[in-house]
């Protein structure tokens, strides 16, 4: 017995020393070979950090206007589980779609959400509508807040079923305006498109952190000394845009795109000495604050950059230039107009049977596609012809500082293909940058410069300017003294009564332009009646301060081409007459007004328009000079003013009345000057108030008395109250028009003449349009 108790002493001994030896091992690895290892989780353990979000830059325009700015924003966020557990899930879902704007269904959908295992949750986010919110906003959503805990005598101050959180956002105070210019950020932060996108690394910035030490329960421990690396703000931009210039520009083109419902619509300004652009607009368009609510592949698209079609006959300015720079333009020299032909077709000029024997002026002043035929083709040739399209940069892209430019296409063998492209269809696909860019060139003295938007990069805490944009030449497409003797050939084709672009024409102002309008491909044939219309100019032509290309793809011209004036005339003159007013160009008084360079009075009568049909009634105004804006959609014009007989300026808007006063609506005149709305009152026999002065920015119709009031209010754009109301009506029927098709085919067959260029009458009627090619 004794034997056997020493023997279990033994073992019970020999495992306690085996344990000892275990333990003492354990110990040696745990604290010499992994000691590294665990100190690290350790830490981890009761360390925690946060991430310091760096600000993003701000974006100004030339005059340090904000268009897109950091701010501090709010997250509307629910509590599933607090809100069930009061049984107010539907209430809390309608009274938040009405603050928010969001589906009330969505709304129910995120106030009842559970996890995997069927809990409530306590922390839900709503969508894009219910992120970054502004303060004006997150204000809404507190008074409703408030209100829904009194209502439902929720006890305690501070209800958590429905909290906003404080974030981060990014804001573009000035809605749409600029909108494919600044691009976008989303709601996590990342570029969407524009200026945001391409200077993303720029303006971003830095994110910094903070970290220290904790306690079990995550609260800070009091000598822990917190690791902090401060963030590092993104730089800011200056834009070459002015937002007013830019205000024009949208407001011009959206009268245009509302009326004529083109597929889309296109305009850019530029200082054709540096080409800063000054403006840039598309429609349609977007608003950068709500981007998600648009169609990226309709509304995202920068057509000023991303958009080649078929100039039509404003690419005859490079025929013209070349035909002029190599000596072979002879303006007194005639021609057989109407047809010509050349190796395998007949091609033919916009009115069918020409205008006779005339001269080479005469054929550029009437847009003739026979005299750049002969011009191009059978003097200069393939090679100059092709030499002169790669001299105004053409087959390369411009290099602007935006995102997503192309470059156009040319690509022209046969002798058709040659003799078409001449005029601009079938071997030219052009950008409407591109294009710009080529009459800038001409307006500048012959420089080929690169397009910018971006003026300067400055330091976002310190003002300090890091880089700054120098105006920069790519090219001398020709000398000096040629460029300005284009230029004079271009003034004449707005200021001669001959010229296809003489409704270009600004009282006060010397204009170079030249009109385009070209047939576009549909199924992969040139169609009859569906065209790209352009005009391209600057002014003062001797001086020029802006240089404007208004481009249309598709507008609805009820299938006659000579109404293209009306698409895009009217925007030319708009933006250039407001913008000049507003650089401080004085008008040159010594310059015949439009009128009186066609030998007629400075005040014209206004014709009797009363019983005629709108069209013909547009035609005859067009005619004479003037614009005019159609009331209603009936059959005949009932009532006018100005009324007939009156004395009024050449560039005056008529009002035509097509319906009974009683009947007819009050058309939108955001963006009109006072003496349109003036006019437009006195039509429909409305009262009209105004408040304020320059332009307006809101209207209401309101029955006082069983009287009915119209009451506007309008507001100046930055300087725009030295520019005022331009003396030229704000909505007006006359010019050529602009286009910009979105992917010209280039595999199609050329046209034997791109489309009916709007011509001044002949013998009392309208000029007639090309038709089907030959």
């Amino acid at each position: 017995m004794p034997q056997k108790i020493r023997v279990r002493s033994l073992l019970l001994g020999a495992a306690f020393t085996l344990l000892f030896i275990l333990l003492i091992g354990r110990l040696y690895w745990l604290q010499v070979v992994e000691a590294s290892w665990l100190t690290a989780k350790a830490e981890a353990m009761w360390e925690t950090g946060d991430t310091l979000p760096a600000k993003r830059g701000t974006i100004y325009d030339r005059n340090l206007e904000v268009l897109a700015g950091d701010a501090k924003g709010y997250n509307v966020v629910l509590n599933p589980k607090l809100i069930g557990e009061l049984g107010l899930e539907r209430e809390v879902a309608e009274g938040l779609s009405q603050v928010l704007g969001v589906s009330e269904p969505f709304l129910l959908e995120q106030a009842t959400n559970r996890d995997a295992s069927g809990n409530l949750r306590i922390y839900r986010q709503i969508g894009n509508e219910g992120r970054k919110l502004n303060e004006e906003k997150a204000q809404a959503v507190r008074d409703w807040k408030a209100a829904f805990v009194e209502k439902h005598g929720i006890k305690g101050n501070n209800w958590q079923g429905v909290i906003l959180e404080e974030d981060q956002a990014r804001f573009y105070p000035k809605g749409s305006l600029g909108a494919h210019v600044i691009g976008f950020v989303n709601k996590n932060g990342d570029p969407g498109s524009g200026l945001e996108l391409a200077m993303d690394e720029l303006l971003r910035g830095t994110p910094g952190s903070i970290a220290y030490e904790k306690d079990r329960l995550g609260r800070k421990l009091p000598d822990s000394k917190p690791e902090l690396i401060q963030p590092v703000d993104g730089q800011s931009l200056v834009l070459t845009i002015d937002q007013t210039i830019q205000h024009y520009t949208e407001t011009a083109l959206k009268k245009s795109f509302d009326q004529y419902k083109p597929k889309n619509i296109t305009a850019i300004a530029v200082d054709p000495r540096t080409m800063e652009v000054l403006a840039l607009a598309n429609f349609p368009t977007f608003d950068p604050n709500e981007y998600w609510k648009f169609d990226p592949d309709k509304d995202f698209k920068n057509m000023a950059i991303q958009s080649r079609y078929e100039p039509g006959s404003t690419f005859k300015l490079v025929t013209l230039t070349a035909a002029v720079d190599q000596g072979v333009f002879d303006p007194n020299a005639t021609y057989k107009s109407g047809s010509i032909r050349v190796p395998g077709r007949t091609l033919n000029d916009h009115r069918r049977g020409g205008w006779g024997d005339i001269t080479y002026l005469e054929g550029l002043l009437r847009s003739s596609n026979v005299a750049f035929v002969k011009l191009g083709y059978e003097t200069l040739g393939e090679k100059l012809l092709r030499d002169y399209i790669e001299k105004f940069g053409f087959s390369r892209k411009t290099g602007i500082d935006l995102p997503g430019e192309v470059g156009g296409l040319i690509d022209f063998k046969y002798p058709a293909e040659i003799a078409t492209t001449t005029y601009g269809q079938g071997g030219a696909i052009v950008t409407p940058i591109q294009q710009l860019a080529a009459y800038a060139a001409i307006a500048n003295g012959g420089k080929l410069m690169q397009p910018h938007v971006v003026k300067k990069v400055v330091d976002s805490s310190t003002g300090e300017i890091l880089s700054e944009t120098k105006p920069k030449q790519i090219g001398q497409v020709v000398s000096e003294d040629v460029a300005r003797q284009v230029t004079e050939y271009l003034k004449q084709v707005v200021s001669d009564d001959r010229g296809t672009g003489r409704r270009a024409r600004i009282e006060g102002y010397e204009v170079a332009g030249k009109t385009g309008t070209a047939n576009i491909v549909v199924n992969g044939a040139y169609s009859t009646d569906t065209w790209v219309v352009s005009f391209i100019g600057y002014a003062p032509a001797d001086d020029p301060r802006i240089a404007v290309a208004i481009i249309a793809d598709q507008p609805d011209l009820g299938g006659d081409s000579n109404r293209a004036g009306e698409v895009t005339g009217v925007v030319f003159k708009e933006i250039v007459s407001q913008s000049l007013r507003y650089m401080g160009v004085k008008p040159d008084t010594e310059l015949p007004s439009a009128l009186a360079a066609s030998g007629e009075d400075t005040l014209s009568a206004v014709p009797d328009l009363i019983g005629l049909a709108p069209n013909a009634a547009v035609n005859e105004l067009d005619a004479r000079g003037f614009g005019a804006r159609l009331v209603g959609d009936g059959a005949k014009v009932v009532g006018q003013y100005p009324a007939a007989g009156e004395k009024v300026a050449g560039s005056t808007q008529i009002f035509l009345l097509t319906v009974p006063q009683e009947e007819a609506p009050v058309p939108d005149v955001v963006g009109a000057s006072l003496r349109d709305v003036v006019q437009l009152c006195a039509l429909l026999g409305l009262k009209c108030e105004a408040q304020g002065e320059g332009y307006v920015v809101q209207q209401e119709l309101a029955e006082e008395g069983g009287a009915a009031t119209l009451r506007v209010k309008l507001e100046p754009f930055g300087k725009a109250a030295s520019g005022g109301a331009a003396d030229d009506g704000t909505s007006e029927a006359s010019d050529d028009g602009a286009g910009g098709d979105d992917e010209a085919d280039a595999g199609a067959d050329a046209p034997d003449a791109n489309a009916d260029e709007e011509a001044p009458p002949e013998d009392g009627g309208e000029a007639e349009g090309e038709g089907a090619p030959a």
